[in-house]
């Protein structure tokens, strides 16, 4: 079969994570180009890749107008990059894979998924939970076993762990840039719509950012940590987080150097060092959703970063029965009624992050370019978008206290432009 060549523009964690396949798979697909704006970033992950020093970019425009002979684009930056980055890989003709979110606004979700079709290529999104085991098991249970007849209601809970959570969205590049259900959970709502395998029609939300604010520090706090008279029995302390033995995700993230000096130097320079109750946060930090969907199956979908043990729990009631799982434990419980046996599957167990979705997303797009059938991928845009335009939805439903009308409001934004 044929080695599918991949260029990569973003070359930290998701990135590393999606080129990685090549290096447990080197017959598959190899990395030939690389870009990033970190020179550190850059020359890490060419030393990961073997990659040559013509092959290095520190401009994506630059690399999309020299490079050639490529499969696939993989593009993981921030996500206020997404837009401007992938619209130019689509418009030069290359399939891409997108980190998640497609971009912090709505008008160019759409705009990238019509670049796509208008192009000819494929724009895949990092929905890697369609490809894990647990729900891959859990749609063929509901849509083609009928396992528990017609679906009536769903009820989803997202538990980010509170190092995550303060990690990634207090201190981190997320504190502010999207809003949490979009930065965070559009994954949970693309897999609640494929689950449920109907239209949205009505959304509302309630969520707030609470207890990580200037309000709720502690007595005799500074900015950082390092200078904190407090840190020493701060639970959130970026000390303990980052300067212990552990050098693993998170503590890689806020340097590439992950010597104790370096990771120091990180604490008094950048985001990372700065106290959990004095950063710039804006984001919310507990929000639920509730979604209407065609036929009145109705869901309930719940993101809280106030948990010591990360899970995705999912419960789904039929009119013959109800399943309950956890992604995390690899666990899915089948109950029908009038019978009082459970039926308990564990599915496969695959390596990796997000139980092994990343891995599997990864070699279905290789093997699809490898078939040349990408516009059968799972996680294509344009099967995408209404997630994200539901996380839109949801956000203006918080910020307005309102019931959002989902037609109505995808008109409106397919109706903007820039």
């Amino acid at each position: 079969m044929k080695t599918i060549k991949l260029a990569v523009i973003g070359c930290g964690n998701r990135g590393k994570v999606y080129a990685g396949y090549s290096l447990t798979h080197p017959d598959a697909a190899r990395v030939c180009y690389a870009c990033d704006s970190s020179r550190d970033r850059l020359e890490a992950f060419a030393a990961m890749f073997s990659l040559s020093p013509n092959r290095l970019y520190a401009d994506a425009s630059n690399m999309l107008e020299v490079m050639e002979d490529i499969d696939l684009v993989i593009v993981s930056t921030n996500d206020d990059t997404h837009f401007a980055i992938a619209s130019e890989v689509l418009k030069h003709k290359h399939h891409c894979l997108l980190e998640k979110p497609m971009s912090p606004q709505a008008w160019e979700c759409v705009e990238l998924v019509r670049l796509a079709e208008q192009n000819g290529v494929s724009l895949i999104l990092g929905h890697v939970l369609r490809y894990t085991p647990v729900f891959s098991t859990i749609h063929q249970l509901v849509h083609t076993e009928h396992a528990i007849g017609d679906l009536v209601a769903i009820h989803h809970s997202e538990n980010v762990s509170i190092d995550h959570l303060v990690h990634s969205y207090v201190r981190g590049n997320f504190r502010n840039l999207s809003p949490i259900i979009l930065a965070k959970s559009c994954h949970d709502l693309d897999i609640l719509c494929w689950l449920v395998g109907k239209r949205c029609k009505k959304v509302s939300s309630f969520g707030y950012l609470d207890f990580f604010t200037k309000e709720h520090a502690p007595e005799g706090s500074a900015y950082r940590c390092l200078d904190c008279s407090v840190e020493s029995t701060c639970p959130f302390s970026a000390v303990k987080r980052y300067l212990g033995p552990d050098i693993g995700w998170p503590t890689c993230m806020i340097s590439v150097d992950t010597s104790l000096e370096a990771r120091k130097r990180a604490l008094r320079e950048t985001r990372y060092g700065v106290c959990a109750f004095h950063s710039d946060n804006t984001v919310a930090n507990h929000q639920v959703v509730n979604l209407e969907y065609e036929d009145r199956i109705t869901v309930s979908f719940v993101l809280s970063g106030f948990n010591t043990v990360e899970t995705r729990e999912i419960r789904l009631m039929g009119t013959k029965g109800d399943i309950f799982a956890n992604m995390e434990e690899n666990y899915i419980r089948v109950r029908t009624f009038g019978s009082k046996e459970d039926r308990v599957i564990r599915p496969a167990v695959y390596g990796g992050s997000h139980s092994g979705g990343d891995v599997l997303l990864m070699q279905d797009v290789v093997t699809r370019l490898q078939n040349n059938d990408m516009h059968q991928a799972r996680t294509q845009a344009s099967l995408s978008l209404e997630s994200h335009l539901i996380a839109f939805a949801a956000e203006h439903a918080r910020a307005s206290d309102t019931v959002v009308q989902l037609e109505d409001f995808t008109r409106n934004i397919s109706n903007q432009r820039g």
